[in-house]
């Protein structure tokens, strides 16, 4: 019984943010405590983890949302090593007297410098900040070595995951197949993703969604005809409000909910534990949803709002009216419309966060894509930010409402597979 105690006390101090020794049931007596109980640390590697892959391609490669996403998970299994608080993810090593900000520093470290070897000075650099004289301690010592061997661990597990196989694609003719546009030149975005191992899942088809409506339907028409109009570059129905929200939205999920995420761990004082769980869930479901997204996409090879209402003579559908010079809002991706990523991904992350976080008064987001001086929006809940965000592809001309519905439907449904199977707490 005094073991246990020991024990859980221990475990109860971790997820305040307190390190631990194991042993004694209390902090390890060089360790300043001022700068050791909050979660601040990880959204710092999160931080520039973001900045290093926003830096390289913009995250159009999804390199950089995989790098995140296994970066916080080597964390995660860095951290429950030292006291399991949580289920591990693949790396499970009884380590109880490393130090754990050394832990969460260096795991960060190891994965960062091995998708980014030229921003090593960079990352150096955080390091230091970060641990000072504590890293070179004992315990400082052990938590370095565990960090490195949780890295390690996290970055042979997805060895040969597809991640980076570009694929192949062939552009269909015909009613409803997705063509290029004249902004890309017959270029598509990554084909192969759609073939990529998730993190979570257990396949990239395992909610599928039925696909979009028959081109001769009353369904099809609704869509095509309520984006012909508010999501055109001169539209008459779209609001100023709409407008400024479309081009705010085009900033990717995991900029806008990484974000906001940092800066609300630090203000409500979360612990290590807690903050690198959710960072860790957060990053690997988002990367999931990417890769259900485009097994849809290539799936069905729905075309576009721009060419689907420029030939709406050729649909078969009376309902319909041809436009040949019709321009969306903005230039479309050059990828299959269905489903829309950006509706999954923000409901996926935007569900994880509201159960974390729960009901807030208001909820501010901000974004780097957003008119200059209108940086922010306010929603009453996280479900309401999810829906601006699906409607803000409709303002814009990219998608179909049919396809905004069905990827916000599968971004919620990864996000409960997600909370239910990844990363939970240890039984007590």
């Amino acid at each position: 019984m005094t073991h246990f105690s020991a024990f859980l006390g221990a475990c109860i101090a971790a997820l305040a943010g307190m390190p631990i020794c194991a042993s004694t049931n209390a902090p390890p007596a060089h360790v300043d405590r001022t700068r050791s109980t909050s979660g601040a640390m990880v959204a710092q590697w999160n931080e520039l983890a973001h900045e290093l892959a926003f830096a390289e391609d913009r995250f159009t490669t999804f390199k950089g949302q995989r790098a995140i996403a296994m970066m916080h998970l080597a964390q995660h299994d860095a951290l429950n090593s030292i006291c399991p608080l949580f289920d591990s993810y693949v790396f499970r090593q009884a380590t109880p007297t490393a130090e754990p900000r050394a832990a969460v520093a260096h795991a960060a470290r190891e994965v960062l410098v091995s998708q980014y070897p030229t921003a090593q000075a960079q990352i150096d650099t955080l390091l230091a900040q970060q641990l000072g004289d504590a890293g070179n301690s004992s315990h400082g010592t052990i938590g370095r070595t565990l960090g490195r061997a949780a890295a390690a661990a996290i970055l042979e597990a997805r060895q040969d995951d597809g991640w980076d196989d570009p694929g192949v694609y062939e552009f269909r003719a015909g009613p409803g197949m997705y063509q290029t546009t004249p902004d890309w030149h017959g270029f598509v975005v990554h084909p192969g993703l759609a073939q990529a191992k998730p993190f979570l899942l257990e396949s990239a088809s395992q909610w599928r969604p039925h696909g979009p409506p028959a081109l001769d339907t009353r369904a099809y028409a609704s869509a095509l005809n309520e984006v012909q109009q508010i999501g055109a570059e001169h539209s008459r129905v779209r609001t100023a409000d709409q407008t400024h929200a479309a081009v705010w939205w085009m900033e990717f999920s995991e900029g806008l909910m990484n974000r906001w995420a940092r800066r609300q761990v630090v203000d409500d004082h979360w612990g290590l534990w807690r903050t690198t769980r959710l960072f860790a869930l957060m990053n690997a479901a988002l990367v999931d949803t990417y890769v259900a997204v485009w097994d849809s996409k290539y799936a069905f090879n729905h075309w576009r709002p721009y060419t689907a209402i420029r030939d709406a003579d050729t649909d078969g559908n009376s309902a319909t009216l041809a436009d040949h010079q019709w321009q969306s809002l903005r230039p479309a991706p050059p990828f299959p419309e269905y489903v829309s990523a950006h509706a999954a991904g923000c409901a996926c992350t935007l569900a994880i966060l509201d159960t974390a976080f729960g009901k807030q008064d208001e909820i501010v987001l901000d974004s780097l894509t957003a008119t200059p001086g209108e940086s922010t929006r306010t929603f009453g809940s996280f479900h309401a930010a999810a829906r601006e965000c699906a409607d803000s592809r409709i303002w814009l001309g990219f998608h179909f409402r049919y396809s905004t519905r069905a990827g916000t439907a599968l971004g919620y449904q990864i996000a409960r597979y997600a909370l239910a199977h990844g990363l939970l707490p240890t039984p007590r």
